[in-house]
């Protein structure tokens, strides 16, 4: 399979990024930011069950998809990494970043990638980066990853802000980008973007991009929700909703999730209580509420039950 170079001076990407893999949630993602404008868009290449890829420096854009399809070959990261790199004249211009669905991780920094670059790897994950203030800006990234808590979305965005903190890209901010992978992110089909957002020209891009993110997540805990859920893991499900409540305790769309997460653990009285309150405060949203509880499986112990129809009425 050929590979798709661009002369050199055509795109220009450089920046700081981390590829991150969760394990229990089966996600794969990337966090990327940049003083290059949308590189949210291009940098971060990921597919469910099969890896993640960011393509940064002077970035040849193919790596992404062609990367990703000898992954899903069966072609092992560092395998990806070594045939990328043959097929393009331009390698020591390039820095990739590879992680594979078992947590393989393969990283090239060019010899021809501006100071400061360089890359460094721990357990599922990598962080990489070019034209940096200094080397502490990928150790910051990295122990910002391991100690933060919460989702996979969370604890990248984490280490954004510390790799940032550490000096980032030395010209500056003005793009970021946060994309996050996994099977049947929302339970209706092959759709796996469970967060895809991006800034794409911002003075503060990393500060928007946790905006967007807190936007994004209660429909994240909403999908965990029914995940654990239907796993069996109770205990795991409230675990999560117990904490998203605390952080946003009038969110309309985690108290969906806590509505679905009573139905299923058969304090039906309970979800049907939390359901009326919730539509009548709801206003405009209420009919797209009803539709919603009306059609998707994670209400299923309450679709037929004669409270419900009256409420839905």
């Amino acid at each position: 399979m050929g590979i798709m170079t661009e002369p050199i001076g055509m795109l220009s990407l450089s920046t700081f990024s981390i590829v991150a893999f969760d394990s229990e949630l089966g996600e794969l993602g990337i966090a990327v930011q940049s003083r290059a404008f949308r590189a949210g868009a291009v940098v971060p290449h990921a597919k469910a069950n099969v890896g993640a890829i960011a393509t940064q420096a002077m970035a040849n854009l193919s790596y992404g998809p062609t990367g990703l399809a000898l992954l899903e070959q069966g072609l092992s990261a560092h395998e990806v990494l070594e045939r990328l790199l043959t097929e393009d004249e331009h390698r020591e211009h390039r820095q990739v970043a590879i992680l594979d669905i078992h947590g393989r991780i393969a990283q090239h920094t060019g010899r021809e990638c501006l100071e400061w670059a360089g890359h460094k790897a721990g357990k599922n994950w990598a962080a990489q980066g070019n034209i940096l203030a200094n080397a502490e800006v990928l150790d910051a990234m990295g122990e910002a990853f391991e100690q933060a808590e919460g989702l996979l979305a969370e604890r990248l965005m984490a280490a954004l802000e510390a790799g940032q903190r550490a000096g980032g890209d030395r010209r500056g901010q003005q793009a970021a980008g946060l994309l996050v992978v996994r099977p049947n992110a929302y339970f209706d089909g092959p759709f796996d973007r469970l967060v895809d957002i991006r800034v794409d020209d911002h003075p503060e891009p990393i500060q928007e991009l946790k905006r967007l993110l807190a936007m994004a997540l209660p429909s994240v805990h909403l999908s965990n929700t029914r995940l654990f859920l239907e796993r069996g893991q109770l205990g795991r499900a409230k675990e999560l909703l117990d904490r998203a409540l605390g952080e946003q305790p009038e969110q309309p769309i985690l108290k969906l999730a806590v509505i679905g997460y009573y139905a299923h653990t058969g304090q039906k009285a309970q979800a049907l209580s939390e359901l009326e309150e919730l539509l009548s405060s709801a206003g405009s949203e209420r009919t797209s509420f009803v539709r919603y509880v009306k059609t998707n499986a994670l209400f299923r112990p309450l679709q037929n039950d004669d409270e419900f129809q009256r409420l839905a009425a």
